[in-house]
């Protein structure tokens, strides 16, 4: 490690580079497999659906992005470090769109631009990290839990329509449970107890239980630990130094570190909320008027799944969207449809290797219209991701909620887009085992055309492969480490300052 100030010499790795043993492996390995005995196998899954492409007349489009940052507190002490995590959700009316992007005029009214900026909306939340402490939480991973359930879940920035996302989270937690968990005959000594899905109903009230180590500090537990979802936790032998809470279910807080940086913690906080910040906008609105979510379009930045310790809940989310849409259908209404867009990862290098089979046909002549390649597991497993994939199981069983496709637009743009499984749980449809149903075309219905239709609206020139409302969530939602960042940072250290001058 050098000392601090020390920079490293140009010259460096040259030795490392020239050494024989590095050129030889490097000569060795096979960074990209040759499939070029396979073009007709990737014709054959590209599928025409010029015909589903239909113009949007009515409904809203919703698009989500988040964005963290971690800044340094003071800057001789670099090790006490603070996060913020900001969300954006952007709303388009589609008719207003139609009425900008229809104009015969060379110049757009810029109040019709700021009119459609106006429906949107961005939060953050302040989140401590290591070192930072406060008199009523004299420990950084107590503090943070603190700050996760009172001022995300039970915070009104992020309530909706009267909703909060405590009330969401626990809606999820209900349906977060193993399929067969609820047939599941209680153990001896949990006699009168029922299991719904997390959730343990007993005596009258419900409760989510810990049972292998404390969230407070990652201790094995001796006995089980039964926490109430209301009020949402528990003080272990009546001290509130030993709050556990109903939210540390989500287990960010194992990776928490009390020294040092906590980006990696801040990262998985920000991904899980993203996805639940969509369901519990869905949830809520569907709760108050159903109609709002009857055409509604949600684009999530990345792909539908949760990864880490919170991946479990991705199984609710699928069952939560599930119920919305059949009762929406129910009513003679279409439902939500839920994609996810993903601009980076293997699925999009794989695009760019074979972007000119999606553009030409046999003949090299150009192919036109839209069409979509679905992903499936033997495809993945044939050319994406060879070493990783089981063959003999469901790719993404423990983390996706959604299928993925590459969207090939009319504009010659090619996306990598997950559209939400038609399903409410992952077990084999009329027969069909569910890796084999999940890639079949008619079990989606009319989702494959709203999801082509939205992305041919949406697509601009503005980026490579870009959509509309992704563009505009992230640029409401990123923070740029510089001269964003530094601006976070200079205020950061101007706050606490103050405080320590009042402080003294």
């Amino acid at each position: 490690m050098p000392y601090n100030n020390e920079r490293s010499t140009a010259s460096g790795g040259f030795d490392v580079l020239n050494d024989p043993a590095v050129r030889a492996f490097l000569d060795s390995v096979e960074v990209v497999r040759d499939h070029s005995d396979r073009i007709g196998y990737i014709r054959q899954q590209l599928l025409n659906v010029s015909h589903l492409v239909h113009e949007l007349a009515t409904g809203t489009i919703l698009a989500s992005d988040a964005s963290p940052y971690e800044s340094v507190a003071r800057k001789d002490i670099p090790s006490v470090r603070l996060g913020v995590v900001k969300f954006s959700n952007v709303v388009i009316f589609v008719d207003q769109y139609l009425r900008l992007r229809d104009r015969n005029e060379v110049f757009v009214d810029p109040v019709d631009i700021a009119r459609l900026k106006k429906e949107s909306n961005h939060s953050k939340v302040i989140l401590p990290g290591a070192g930072i402490t406060r008199r009523d939480q004299p420990k950084s991973k107590s503090f943070f839990r603190a700050t996760v359930f009172n001022d995300i879940f039970n915070s009104p920035d992020f309530a909706c329509l009267g909703v909060s996302l405590y009330d969401t989270f626990c809606e999820l937690l209900r349906k977060s449970g193993r399929p067969d968990a609820e047939n599941t005959p209680p153990r001896p000594g949990r006699e009168g107890e029922k299991v719904v899905g997390s959730v343990i109903v007993k005596d009258g009230a419900e409760w989510i239980e810990f049972a292998r180590k404390s969230p407070i500090d990652g201790t094995p537990l001796k006995n089980r630990l039964l926490v109430p979802l209301n009020p949402g936790y528990l003080d272990i032998d009546g001290d509130p130094a030993q709050r556990v809470y109903v939210t540390d279910a989500l287990r960010i807080q194992e990776v928490f570190s009390e020294q040092g940086s906590n980006m990696e913690c801040f990262n998985r906080l920000m991904s899980v909320l993203e996805h639940l910040l969509i369901i519990h906008i869905i949830r809520a609105s569907h709760l108050s008027d159903p109609s709002i979510v009857a055409n509604m379009n949600v684009i999530v930045d990345g792909p539908l799944a949760i990864f880490g310790e919170a991946a479990r809940f991705h199984r609710s989310i699928m069952a939560i969207l599930s119920e919305i849409r059949a009762d929406c259908q129910s009513r003679r209404m279409r439902g939500p449809v839920v994609m996810g867009v993903s601009k980076t990862g293997k699925v999009v290098e794989h695009a760019h290797l074979i972007e000119n089979i999606l553009m030409r046909d046999e003949a090299d002549e150009p192919l036109e219209g839209t069409f979509i390649l679905p992903v499936s597991d033997e495809y993945r497993g044939m050319f994406i991701s060879p070493d990783e994939i089981d063959t003999t199981k469901n790719f993404g069983d423990e983390t996706y909620y959604g299928q993925t496709f590459l969207v090939r637009t009319s504009r010659k743009k090619v996306f990598d887009v997950t559209l939400a499984y038609p399903f409410s749980r992952k077990t084999p449809v009329n027969g069909v085992p569910f890796r084999d149903a999940k890639v079949d075309l008619a079990n989606y219905g009319d989702d494959i055309s709203h999801m082509v239709s939205v992305i041919e609206m949406m697509q601009t020139d503005l980026y490579q492969n870009a959509l509309i409302p992704v563009h505009l969530a992230h640029r409401y939602a990123s923070i740029a480490h510089s001269p964003g960042g530094r601006s976070l940072d200079r205020f950061v250290r101007e706050v606490l300052s103050i405080r320590r001058e009042v402080g003294r």
